[in-house]
């Protein structure tokens, strides 16, 4: 039988954590007094006593170029530092920054004297991509869920390490397990499409529901085409497929909006209309609230 397709794109999150970590001193008090200047000299001379939290403070203004100008190699250099002294906040940004800041050099930065350079190395460098493998690795280690995401996707991907989808479900299912929609969606791919796991397609329809029930478009649309094509272990509810599609179609799914239309030839008007109940029954408890 003809099994209509589903969505397997793999989600990555790509969003580098920027808010403060408490830190005594002035520096958080001129921070939020909007004297950016005064709190990058008071964070500075706390990062250079080791203080972590002003490390990691320190870097997310550098890098964002918060009311100072803007250096991205100072501003890895001080997430490296509080990301050797244990802050898993720190090893997730260099993971982010490592594996999508294209301006960024190669080479580790280097200090002296309180001046920030980049050591020229002479062969045996790791590229920016092994590097964004290294950091999310030590926190996912750790339970950095976003971390454990991205582990998941690289090597789901092959970024900088050798493909391994049996890792990639490893990473993939310790973030679901912690209620990672992107997680719970890529792992219910990886079930769909039986890499790393024994194909099943129950388990596939379990990770999609998580996801959908979280207002994850692909996670909807994905659990539609499962109940259409009534797959093994999951048997054919054109009710459910109906209702799913119709709030994977609301998030602007073109592909949903197909099947929907297909779902509603197969059924009668009478079932049309419990149909289309359930999918305002759905959107009320798997939409809306994500989309306030």
């Amino acid at each position: 039988m003809f099994q209509h397709c589903r969505i397997f794109t793999f989600l990555f999150a790509l969003l580098v954590s920027v808010p403060l970590c408490a830190d005594p001193g002035l520096a958080i008090e001129a921070y939020k007094k909007g004297k950016f200047k005064t709190a990058y000299k008071e964070f500075k001379k706390a990062s250079l006593k080791g203080h972590t939290d002003s490390q990691y403070n320190l870097a997310v203004m550098l890098y964002s170029g918060k009311g100072i100008q803007k250096d991205k190699a100072e501003a890895i250099y001080w997430f490296m530092k509080a990301a050797e002294n244990g802050d898993e906040s720190a090893q997730y940004n260099l993971g982010v920054l490592f594996s999508t800041d294209k301006e960024l050099p190669d080479e580790y930065p280097k200090m002296e004297n309180g001046e920030i350079y980049f050591e020229v190395s002479s062969g045996g460098r790791t590229s920016n991509k092994e590097k964004a493998v290294k950091w999310y690795k030590m926190a996912a280690e750790k339970g950095h869920v976003s971390s454990q995401l991205n582990l998941g996707v690289i090597y789901n991907q092959g970024i900088g390490v050798k493909l391994d989808y049996k890792e990639a479900a490893k990473w993939y299912q310790k973030a679901a397990e912690k209620g990672n929609s992107k997680a719970q969606l890529n792992l219910g791919i990886l079930y769909d499409l039986g890499r790393g796991v024994e194909k099943d397609v129950a388990k596939a329809q379990e990770n999609y529901k998580k996801a959908a029930m979280k207002g994850m478009r692909d996670a909807q649309y994905n659990l539609g085409i499962i109940y259409y094509n009534g797959d093994e272990g999951v048997k054919r509810n054109y009710f459910e497929s109906y209702a799913w599609l119709a709030l994977a179609k609301e998030q602007g799914s073109e592909l949903a909006a197909i099947y929907k239309d297909k779902v509603e030839r197969k059924i009668s008007k009478k079932d049309k209309k419990i149909a289309k109940k359930l999918a305002i029954k759905y959107y009320r408890a798997y939409l809306k609230p994500f989309m306030e």
